[in-house]
């Protein structure tokens, strides 16, 4: 029977990502410890290249996907994406939810350096820290959707600094002009760069003084709600609020009706992510459409070329989104 990474750590006492670093070389492990697992590795018999080549293979046969959150609306879309791109090959996909425990996502990190898994797609924006170290895996990791801080790991996404712009610009050539941004968590990369876009445009056009965007802790309908209530506490009502997802406008859209605001004479509304029920909500949601199951599907297909021997990690690839013109700015139901 073939000795695994797995089997030294225990026999050593570490974590698997312990003797991987150790067996590379990695200055993250001290002389002392790199010499103690070398002893133990020989002393078993394990081969140091024999889980490269595992992977080089694609011996297990299945890719991990992980999200933070298996509930949100928004992964299912990317996921089948990711399917049709590796049904063809004959690889699985499997999902695992890190539940926002760091806990959660350590073991399933664990699952690419064990070779339970040939690849890994990251749907939850930062990259494990088991992996942090282990360069020599990144040409097995694909981020999708929210990039992750580190420039070796590939990414498949939208520009949504761009679209951000292009939104605030729209609600400003309808003449809106008191414009809020309600945002997402500051932290995340992608609610960080929606917010940057909206400044940026209201910079461009003169009102940057007028700027006012804030970064919620959560972008869900019930911080939608309590967003709304505090803007309606103010003196001056906005005349327009850009949203940085979907589910933030359903909310703060329900308490501006629910205070007698007329939607849109008095405020429009924008959103982010085109959630199914946009469409149908009243009024029916003016949004940005990301294409998540091209992402999906362009992903899955990046992370193949990379696990091959000739291919090195790509660079970031910005997928066109769609601008979708609904009835909360005015405006019949258009594509834009």
């Amino acid at each position: 029977m073939n000795v695994t990474i797995v089997d030294i750590a225990r026999l050593a006492g570490v974590n698997p990502s312990t003797v991987s670093r150790a067996l590379s070389g990695s200055s993250a492990v001290t002389a002392q410890t790199r010499a103690r697992i070398a002893d133990i590795a020989r002393e078993n018999g394990y081969v140091a290249n024999h889980n490269a080549r595992m992977l080089r293979s694609r011996k297990a046969g299945q890719i991990l996907v992980i999200v933070p959150n298996i509930a949100a609306f928004s992964h299912p879309d990317v996921i089948l994406g990711i399917e049709e791109a590796l049904e063809e090959h004959n690889i699985g996909v499997i999902v695992g939810s890190t539940k926002g425990s760091k806990e959660r996502e350590i073991a399933l990190a664990r699952q690419l350096i064990t070779g339970t898994a040939d690849g890994l797609i990251l749907l939850n924006g930062h990259l494990p820290t088991e992996l942090g170290e282990l360069s020599h895996y990144n040409r097995r990791i694909v981020a999708i959707s929210r990039p992750v801080e580190n420039p070796g790991i590939a990414f498949v996404g939208i520009d949504n600094k761009k679209a951000a712009i292009e939104a605030t610009q729209y609600l400003l050539s309808l003449g809106r002009g008191r414009i809020v941004h309600i945002g997402g968590p500051e932290q995340s990369p992608i609610f960080a760069a929606r917010a940057l876009g909206y400044r940026m445009a209201m910079q461009q056009a003169g009102l940057g003084e007028r700027a006012d965007a804030q970064h919620l802790c959560s972008f869900d309908i019930a911080a939608g709600r309590d967003a709304m209530r505090t803007i309606l506490g103010r003196r001056d009502l906005p005349d327009a609020i850009l949203c940085a997802s979907d589910e933030l406008a359903f909310g703060a859209i329900q308490v501006s009706r629910e205070h007698g605001i007329k939607v849109p004479d008095q405020v429009a509304f924008m959103g982010f992510d085109n959630h199914p029920v946009g469409e149908a909500f009243s009024p029916a949601l003016t949004t940005i459409s990301v294409p998540r199951r091209r992402l999906g599907f362009l992903g899955a297909q990046t992370l193949l070329r990379q696990m091959s021997e000739d291919h090195e990690v790509s660079g970031p690839q910005l997928v066109p989104y769609e601008f979708l013109v609904r009835a909360s700015c005015g405006r019949n139901n258009v594509t834009s």
